[in-house]
């Protein structure tokens, strides 16, 4: 009776087995799949979105020489990378007071300052230097 219980489990059970060459394929599908999603979407793997860059030129009491309104998605990560163009000694700084951007030490002619930020769900923000009033402008946070 136990050799009868064996032979029936034993006649249950069917492998069969899968071609070297077609598994080989179906592996290599997989990892090129999976490597195509990691360069086009590297947030997914990261947990972050890319950064994006805007960089301003301080230079005559100005940024970018109009203080222009930046627009910003929610949720957009970006670096602001403010350089002092001034020909002369004049030294600015930079703060964002609404997203706690405060306006740490002056910025030199020629040095730089990066900060970067995550834009929240929405509202709108004043980008400033602390050191020369007027010099400001506006960072909009909208829905695409």
């Amino acid at each position: 009776m136990l050799d009868h219980a064996r032979h029936s489990i034993g006649d249950s059970l069917h492998v069969k087995r899968i071609p070297v060459p077609i598994l080989f394929a179906v592996v290599g599908v997989g990892a090129l799949a999976g490597a195509l999603l990691a360069l086009l979407r590297p947030q997914m793997f990261h947990g972050q979105p890319p950064i994006r860059e805007i960089t301003i030129s301080m230079h005559d009491y100005t940024f970018g020489g109009s203080n222009p309104t930046f627009y910003l998605k929610p949720g957009e990560r970006v670096r602001f990378v403010v350089r002092n163009d001034e020909q002369s000694p004049i030294r600015h700084n930079f703060e964002i007071p609404g997203l706690g951007v405060l306006p740490g030490k002056e910025i030199e002619p020629g040095e730089s300052r990066e900060v970067t930020i995550t834009a929240p769900l929405s509202g709108e923000f004043t980008y400033k230097c602390a050191t020369h009033r007027g010099m400001e402008g506006k960072i909009v946070i909208r829905s695409p």
